[in-house]
């Protein structure tokens, strides 16, 4: 056979045989060693994934952080969006205790700079702080900020800025007591800021993801996110300018009047929406721990007051809705002196037989306990109650008190002789903006409220003020009574300082001494001034009511001393709103002026009695000879070019009780000159009102024929 070598051997097998034993053993081993290590690897894939080593645990932690997500607080508008509170990022200065090796030297060095107590920073930066960082000065100001950037640079490098939100009100102490404000830790400490901290307030996310080598967080990373709550925006009631106009004219009086404390409020009559709320002195909301905790109260809000007169509408309102009296009813003033209950009622004005509206014009004592023994004990607490006194007004804010009106159950013998006239009873500011919004708005009972809506950072309304069902306190033809009533006052009553030109204004004074806080009796020279109204007669648009806390001058009633801020204030916001004009007519005026022919009125009423016995004793004059109306100019009402337009009147032949109280009812001032009846005028008679601002007057006690002879032939010793 021949020889073949392996390789053609090779070729001659058949490579279709099948493989014998041993080469099934040998692939069976092969495979069984392949499934084995690839089931080795799945375990340790599986194991990896649901029981990892605590080793690969931290180490995969190592390349993940976490981050928290805070919007800002939210923001605090005014009824018109301009902002009042708002979060802002601004630079704090910290330091990581241990850094410097002397903190001594670092105190020495940072605390005069920033303005930071060097003990206190020498506690933070020691190395026995276990805290992780440590505050140098939070929330740099613009000047502090300058301070850090010439920082030595041996000292600069220890320390680093931190961006943070902080609280910012960009009108300072404007409505600082309805904003309140917020505490270092982000939470609302007061007014408005803590009454809706919950919406206000954003609770943090959190965003887990990788990070760099840097340990920055990659956004596209992300493992984790949950979205910050909260921070929705609330919307008040608010008007700014009426709030400015407000708290200047409150501040000029404080000034004026010696008073060390005051406080308005100024209400649509129909929504019961507070368009104005102040408290003098105000804080800065900015700067609040360097303010005394006692100042943050919102006085107009939780302070009591006696109210005084302006409580008489209550009386009167109640009697004239039941029937029993009429304005025309005549009454017996007693001349100025009665003692029904066994306490002695004085009236400053000593009225014999007059009707109802004159009583009420001139704030008869005497005339209200009357007219309330009519009601009697009953009906008289049911009234007090049914105009809201006794109860919360405002519902949007926690801390207003309800008042003291003690139950019938309670009352003394004296309480009928007292509480008609506002004594024996304490109200806050707007329970009686509220019982005069009822007399404004035709007899419907509204709820003064402050926050109108509250919005989302989605722009959602979350919260949105509904006006409660209409409740009727009394009838149309009732309200419209006592707002005529209460013109009186202004026209020719205790109120005429309230008076404006282009507006018929109604209201009521009021002056009460103020209580021990014993409870044993009143001070006797201690009284808070009220002055409480509406304007235009014919279709009341704004109630205010403007108290003044112990005026320290003799003039103290609520006429004279609040009359005038309730003037301005509400004829600034009028004629801002755009109102039509109400003006008083020429002849109502001068009736008005000539129907008190008295050319004096005295000054001095310690003579009189008091405020506690007095009623309220309000003094027509004398007022300062240049108090000059410096009014708002009309520029909203566009040019009158009507030839039925308010013109002024011809004073000839008025003495001087007469002129100045027809000037008061028109809101001009006056420069008088010589005794007597009026003679000449400056400007004269037909001038249009809107040009008018102050008058000057001659009096003589010659006639007028007299007068103009002299002047057509003046004697020698008269040129």
């Amino acid at each position: 056979m021949a020889f073949k070598t392996p390789f053609e051997a090779y070729h001659d097998e058949d490579v279709d045989a099948p493989p014998d034993a041993m080469q099934r053993r040998r692939l069976g081993v092969l495979g069984l060693l392949f499934i084995c290590l690839f089931g080795y690897i799945a375990y340790g894939l599986v194991r990896v994934h649901t029981r990892p080593d605590e080793r690969l645990i931290k180490e995969d932690k190592l390349h993940e952080a976490v981050g928290v997500t805070l919007e800002p607080r939210g923001e605090i508008r005014d009824r018109n969006g301009k902002l009042l509170a708002i979060d802002r990022r601004v630079d704090s200065l910290w330091a990581i205790p241990g850094t410097f090796e002397d903190p001594y030297a670092a105190a020495a060095y940072f605390g005069p700079i920033f303005g930071v107590d060097q003990d206190l920073l020498v506690s933070r930066l020691s190395p026995g702080n276990t805290n992780q960082f440590a505050y140098i000065r939070r929330w740099l100001s613009d000047e502090q900020f300058e301070r850090y950037k010439k920082l030595d640079p041996k000292w600069k490098a220890g320390v680093a800025l931190k961006k943070e939100w902080v609280r910012y009100y960009p009108e300072g102490s404007l409505a600082s007591h309805v904003l309140g404000f917020v505490n270092v830790s982000g939470q609302g400490r007061a007014g408005i800021e803590l009454a809706y901290d919950e919406a206000l307030r954003s609770t943090p996310g959190t965003r887990r993801s990788r990070v760099d080598a840097r340990r920055r967080l990659l956004d596209s990373l992300t493992l984790e996110y949950i979205e910050p709550q909260g921070a929705d925006h609330v919307y008040l009631t608010i008007d700014k300018s009426i709030q400015r106009s407000l708290e200047n004219r409150l501040d000029q009086a404080l000034e004026e009047c010696k008073a060390p404390s005051g406080m308005g409020i100024i209400v649509d009559p129909y929504t019961g929406a507070i368009r104005a709320l102040a408290c003098r002195p105000a804080f800065d909301p900015n700067e609040f721990r360097n303010v005394d905790p006692t100042d943050y109260k919102n006085r107009a809000l939780v302070d009591v007051f006696e109210p005084g007169s302006v409580f008489k509408v209550v009386t009167f309102a109640a009697a004239i809705e039941l029937g029993l009296i009429t304005p025309d009813t005549l009454i017996d003033c007693e001349n100025g002196y009665f003692n029904p209950y066994g306490h002695g009622l004085r009236d400053f004005h000593k009225l014999g037989v007059v009707p109802v509206r004159e009583s009420f014009i001139e704030s008869s004592n005497i005339a209200t306990v009357k007219i309330a023994a009519m009601l009697g004990e009953e009906r008289m607490e049911k009234w007090i109650r049914r105009f809201g006194f006794g109860r919360r007004a405002c519902q949007d804010v926690r801390s207003e008190s309800r008042g003291i009106f003690r139950p019938r159950s309670q009352w003394s013998k004296l309480s009928m002789g007292a509480i008609p006239i506002g004594q024996e009873i304490a109200v806050t500011m707007p329970q009686l903006a509220r019982a005069f919004c009822i007399l404004a708005n035709g007899g419907m009972f509204v709820y003064p409220y402050l926050v109108e809506q509250v919005v989302d950072r989605d722009g959602s309304v979350t919260y949105q003020h509904e006006t409660r069902p209409p409740e009727r306190i009394l009838s149309e033809a009732t309200a419209a009574t006592m707002r005529e009533m209460a013109h009186g006052v202004c026209l020719s009553g205790t109120g005429t300082r309230a008076s404006i030109a282009e507006y018929r204004t109604g209201g009521k004074t009021g002056t009460a001494q103020i209580a021990r806080p014993d409870g044993r009796g009143y001070y006797a020279d201690k009284y808070t001034a009220v002055f409480a109204g509406f304007a235009p007669v014919g279709a009341p648009r704004l109630v205010g009511v403007i108290v003044v806390q112990e005026p320290a001058i003799r003039l103290h009633y609520g006429g004279y001393v609040c009359g005038p801020v309730f003037k301005d204030v509400i004829r600034e916001a009028l004629i801002s709103m755009g109102c039509p004009q109400d003006p008083v007519t020429e002849e109502i005026a001068k009736a008005a002026a000539e129907a008190d022919d008295a050319d004096t009125v005295a000054v001095a009423v310690a003579e009189h009695g008091t405020a506690a016995d007095g009623g309220d004793m309000e003094i027509l004059e004398p007022l300062e000879p240049n108090d000059i109306l410096e009014g708002l100019a009309l520029v909203g009402l566009g040019e009158i070019v009507s030839p039925d337009e308010p013109r002024l009147g011809d004073l000839a032949g008025l003495t001087k009780r007469q002129a100045k109280a027809y000037l008061d009812v028109l809101g001009l001032g006056w420069d008088p000159l010589g005794a007597g009846k009026v003679i000449s005028q400056y400007p004269p008679a037909g001038t249009p009102l809107r040009e008018v601002s102050s008058c000057r007057l001659v009096f003589s006690s010659a006639s007028l024929d007299e007068t103009y002879e002299t002047q057509r032939n003046p004697q020698p010793d008269q040129l």
